[in-house]
């Protein structure tokens, strides 16, 4: 605060003072609570200020009693008249507002005239002697601007307020609006599903009561052949033996013999005719109702899932999502989120797989539901091609469904024994190659080519037909100078290491310069003669800087993540690497040329084991360039001086060597870059015979 606002602040306070003490000194209650050594004080305190400070020695300006009465009130009207249209827009805080524009809230009759910057708030002159006494305070006027200012940023923040909650008002009404007609949907939907089940019982029970009818029809039937079988016989018997009992009583000697003779004939028909009634000839009827019968309708009617689950923001992860081998059992898993887009941690979700074939037959998968908000799946397909595995919750689609899984045969290698695609030779034209160094493949299974001395990247399609190329010579942005690498990350954008411009370049898919790095230099972040590009799992872009032999690690932008690596024959150390690569769980494979042997590093650079070397120490590799993974994981290494590719497993075991078929008709086969197509087939930078190779 300058002088003259302090001179004027404490002009006004002493004022005050001034007229509190003159009135306590003559008010007869307060004359002894009054010392006069005090009012002289005050009086010695405005003589000094008003010295400092000669303007203050002028008269006051004198105003007329009509022109300050008028001026007091139109001001007044116009703060009052602004009050109400303010306070109408805020009804809710309208005494507390209201309180402060009127007057001092601690202090009644005085006015708010200063700004207490130390609390940020009005306060009145009294105020500035009590509570906000050691405070910075200054005018009103002067904080004014300052303050309008604050409160148009203020202003802004609540527009930008205003439009996310409408934003948030408008969803929910959308959802109010949907919610009815889903009420609807789904009651329709039980209606239907009870009308399919009461018909299907009905049929049921039409269906049980027609056989209970054929079953006690046929079994009546039965009993009745039987009665009247009895009927018959019994009719015969009685009537022979009541002839008898008369002839015996009445008969003569003649009547009885013949008698004797006649019943003799009809007992013996009757004997060899008549058959006593066996129960177990009959065949009984029964009725067994399932138990289990009401619980099994009441699930098949369904049940209603209240859940927090959503499709939408849920997630499903794993190889099986990416490829997987005919015959051999694809796995992911399915992860749960709510709308808070944190995972579950109970499962119950209604979680349904359907994995189709190239030729859209449907292929079985199993689920099983881990409790944990988890869900582990499980298929096993039979023909290779594209799959396409759909994952809904509750019947809506998770994020990123469906999904592509390209399904191969698994490769054998010991069987391979010559190319089956040879790309380009000798030349400069589009199509042929000039000591091609780098090889790369997309996600479409397009072949990129670091044409080294033709100072261009071309690319051709997967069956070998040029597309386009990238670059010329020269330095400058888009312009190559022996590029010996490539690499294309997951947006399509193309990588390209620009080893004697020593730095790194970033294309889009349709070869538009986005950027570059690096720059000649042994410092950090510089390069000298980079020779391999890789891309990590998060896209981050490493580089194998060989003449200073070590791994840089950057972001797309350029700016440096971390270095691994230094020259050296340790366990640790590099000797002018090739190339590097990154696995699944961060951990990098490097080719260290003049060590002959890949180097495994951790994702903080620390040495972990080394690749190609046997136990007795005997190398199996020699100037190994090249280096990437197949869909099973093992490292396919291009064995320079060798003159083959040997194809390692994760715990550094051989796994096979292939050789056959790779010289070329000039001379022998020095294999440079490698990268595996989406169908698992191994393309070779085969530079000395000018070419490039797919076996």
């Amino acid at each position: 605060m300058d002088r003259g606002k302090f001179c004027d602040l404490n002009e006004e306070i002493l004022k005050k003072r001034f007229y509190d003490c003159m009135m306590n000194s003559f008010l007869p209650d307060n004359i002894s609570q009054s010392p006069g050594a005090l009012l002289n004080g005050y009086f010695a305190e405005i003589v000094t200020i008003n010295t400092a400070n000669p303007k203050y020695l002028r008269s006051p300006p004198v105003y007329h009693n009509h022109h300050r009465k008028t001026h007091k009130y139109s001001k007044d009207y116009a703060l009052h008249h602004f009050q109400d249209q303010f306070l109408e827009d805020i009804p809710e805080e309208q005494p507390e507002v209201a309180s402060v524009l009127g007057s001092c809230p601690d202090h009644q009759r005085e006015k708010l005239r200063y700004f207490c910057e130390t609390c940020d708030e009005p306060i009145c002159l009294d105020c500035t002697s009590t509570e906000h006494r050691k405070h910075r305070f200054s005018y009103l006027r002067d904080v004014y601007h300052k303050q309008k200012h604050s409160m148009a940023s203020l202003l802004g923040e609540g527009k930008s307020q205003i439009e996310n909650t409408r934003k948030s008002l408008n969803e929910v009404k959308n959802l109010l609006s949907k919610l009815q007609e889903e009420r609807a949907q789904m009651e329709k939907t039980i209606r239907e599903n009870t009308q399919i089940l009461m018909a299907a019982l009905q049929q049921q029970e039409d269906k049980l009561l027609d056989e209970l009818n054929d079953a006690f029809k046929s079994k009546e039937s039965s009993l009745r052949k039987e009665r009247q079988h009895f009927e018959l016989i019994l009719e015969r018997l009685s009537g022979s033996c009541q002839y008898t009992e008369k002839a015996i009583k009445f008969g003569n000697e003649l009547e009885i013999l013949v008698i004797q003779k006649h019943l003799k004939r009809r007992i013996n028909e009757i004997s060899n005719t008549r058959k006593d009634y066996n129960m177990s000839n009959l065949k009984n009827v029964f009725y067994f109702p399932d138990p289990n019968s009401p619980e099994n309708i009441r699930k098949a009617l369904g049940n209603i899932v209240v859940s927090d689950t959503c499709s939408d923001l849920s997630t499903a992860n794993g190889d099986g999502l990416v490829r997987a081998h005919v015959g051999a059992a694809a796995e992911f898993l399915v992860t749960a989120k709510g709308f808070d887009d944190h995972p579950k941690t109970r499962g119950g979700d209604l979680i349904a797989i359907d994995v189709r074939s190239p030729s859209k037959a449907a292929v079985t998968s199993e689920i099983v539901d881990k409790g944990d908000g988890s869900y582990a799946v499980a298929f096993t397909p039979s023909v290779n091609g594209e799959h396409e595995v759909g994952v809904t919750i509750h019947n809506q689609p998770i994020k990123g469904s469906p999904f592509k899984v390209l399904v191969t045969n698994p490769r054998v290698y010991d069987k391979i024994t010559r190319p089956v695609l040879s790309i380009g030779n000798l030349g400069e034209v589009r199509g042929k190659f000039k000591l091609p160094c780098g090889v790369a493949v997309d996600s479409e299974g397009k072949i990129l080519v670091a044409d080294c001395h033709n100072h261009r990247i071309q690319i051709f399609d997967p069956q070998g037909r040029f597309l386009k190329s990238i670059g010329n010579v020269g330095d400058k942005n888009g312009q190559l100078n022996n590029p010996t690498d490539v690499a294309v990350d997951k947006q399509g954008n193309i990588v390209v290491c620009d080893k004697d411009n020593h730095r790194i370049q970033r294309f889009t898919k349709d070869g538009v310069f986005i950027n570059k790095f690096g720059g000649y230099g042994e410092d950090q972040g510089k390069l000298k003669r980079p020779w391999g590009v890789s891309l990590g799992n998060d896209d981050e872009i490493i580089v194998t800087d060989r003449k200073n032999s070590r791994i840089q690690i950057f972001k797309e932008d350029g700016s440096l993540l971390r270095v691994i690596g230094c020259h050296g024959k340790g366990q640790g150390e590099l000797d002018q690497p090739y190339h590097a690569i990154i696995d699944s769980k961060g951990n990098i494979f490097v080719t260290d040329s003049n060590n002959h042997a890949v180097k495994v590093f951790d994702s903080n650079g620390n040495f972990l084991r080394h690749i190609g070397k046997e136990d007795s120490g005997q190398s199996m590799l020699k100037y190994p360039t090249g280096i990437a993974f197949d869909m099973d994981d093992h490292i396919i290494v291009s064995d320079q001086y060798n003159h083959r590719i040997q194809v390692f497993n994760e715990d550094g075991s051989l796994e096979a060597t292939i050789a056959s078929g790779l010289n070329g008709l000039g001379q022998k086969c020095y294999p440079k870059g490698v990268a595996v197509t989406p169908g698992g087939y191994i393309v070779i930078a085969d530079s000395d015979n000018h070419r490039v190779i797919v076996l």
